[in-house]
């Protein structure tokens, strides 16, 4: 199986994503099943939460942030794209289907074990332990992000900037979580990672991935372009991020007072 992977790629598909996949949903079937006794909506998992609307909903947002990131940089003169060769070494030519189909089946796996993790179960946790109280969501929503930033200090280039928009990012993902369900918060992770992969062919989070063809090049200083963390890494993101924020948060207020449900 893990072979016709590969092949069906061009390339060997690399073991992590999947096996922190494998492991995280483990231990967390392991944690709600026999410590909490819990059912999987405590993770962000209600019925329905995996419906084409959901999903649609946290494609549609995680698309549009980056989108407005984009075009944020670009007009601001910090983002422009130049040609590259289309060959490796071997002379091999490597398509741009080729390519995002790659990063696809490495980013897929490592978004929905970073949203299982941090906005699934660290959050559900949380709020089911504080019970009633006010403050629960807001709680919740702070340990997770604030957990999921200290993760991506690992990554190559990261700082105080880069972690406090991870920060920020996780926020975000935290209420999308809150409204939609988990998954939408994974579709969103999945479409922001993505299409910096492969269509800017800019690095994620301080990783690059391959550019065949052309390739998205941040100019000016690292706190407004993000630099070699990528465009996600700058004061352009955490604009946009912040609104994003400031929009859910209003949402969630809205349907707080009339009477809508709460995920857990």
């Amino acid at each position: 199986m893990w072979g016709a992977l590969s092949r069906a790629v061009g390339e060997p598909v690399p073991l992590y994503p999947y096996s922190m996949l494998a492991a995280t949903t483990a231990a967390c079937w392991i944690a709600l099943r026999f410590q909490l006794e819990a059912p999987w909506a405590l993770a962000g998992f209600p019925a329905g939460a995996w419906s084409l609307r959901s999903l649609g909903v946290g494609l549609a947002t995680g698309t549009a942030a980056l989108l407005l990131t984009t075009l944020g940089l670009v007009l601001a003169g910090a983002m422009t794209f130049e040609s590259v060769s289309m060959t490796d070494g071997s002379g091999m030519m490597d398509g741009w289907w080729d390519t995002a189909l790659r990063v696809l089946v490495v980013l897929a796996p490592a978004a929905l074990w970073e949203e299982l993790a941090f906005r699934g179960f660290l959050q559900g946790i949380v709020v089911e332990a504080l019970g009633a109280a006010r403050a629960a969501p807001l709680v919740g929503r702070a340990v997770a992000s604030v957990s999921f930033g200290v993760v991506h200090l690992a990554n190559p280039g990261a700082g105080v900037r880069t972690t406090g928009i991870v920060m920020l990012a996780g926020w975000c993902l935290s209420l999308l979580r809150e409204h939609q369900g988990l998954p939408a918060a994974w579709a969103a992770h999945l479409a922001w990672n993505w299409i910096m992969a492969a269509v800017l062919h800019v690095a994620v989070s301080g990783l690059p991935f391959a550019t065949p063809g052309y390739r998205g090049v941040l100019h000016g200083p690292d706190w407004l372009s993000g630099g070699g963390w990528g465009p996600e890494g700058g004061l352009v993101a955490a604009l946009v991020l912040g609104g994003v924020a400031l929009w859910s948060a209003r949402e969630s207020l809205r349907s707080s007072t009339s009477g809508g449900a709460r995920l857990a």
